[in-house]
């Protein structure tokens, strides 16, 4: 009896939250700040950053976890992973702070001309885990286009 209890007062929840995950829209990529080198190898290296965002939701959400993978210009440049809790205020903006773990042999043989580049391609494919309350749910993160690379590194 207690468990259908419990799955009724879970269905219930749900009900009420799930709802507003229907218009849910991705936040707004702006800008990376704050790059440093954690750790530098032959094989792979890995960077700290800051990605800049604006929430363009009317609630304040909070996001759990993000993984995923990015691309310069076409070219693989790593796995991205974020597994802090960071609150999302509404209407406003916010900074995600991710681990980028560079592939080294990747990076240098297929992106020096990115480097060189005012304009650069950046592709980030990923999972996102965004809530509210105690109800989260696994959101994709999918965002493709050009940036101007000095600033992307302002």
């Amino acid at each position: 009896m207690k468990a259908r209890s419990f799955y009724l007062f879970c269905l219930i929840i749900s009900g009420l939250y799930l709802p507003s995950c229907k218009s849910f829209k991705q936040p707004d990529f702006k800008r990376m700040d704050n790059i440093s080198l954690d750790k530098l190898g032959v094989k792979e290296s890995t960077l700290s950053l800051d990605l800049y965002y604006f929430n363009p939701n009317n609630s304040n959400l909070k996001l759990k976890e993000v993984q995923g993978d990015a691309w310069l210009d076409g070219n693989f440049l790593g796995r991205f992973s974020m597994d802090s809790l960071i609150h999302i205020p509404a209407k406003d903006s916010f900074y995600l702070p991710v681990k980028l773990k560079l592939e080294m042999g990747k990076l240098l043989k297929n992106s020096f001309a990115a480097f060189l580049s005012n304009e650069v391609m950046l592709k980030v494919k990923g999972i996102a885990k965004v809530g509210k309350g105690f109800v989260y749910i696994n959101y994709p993160i999918n965002y493709e286009g050009k940036q101007n690379f000095a600033a992307l590194l302002k």
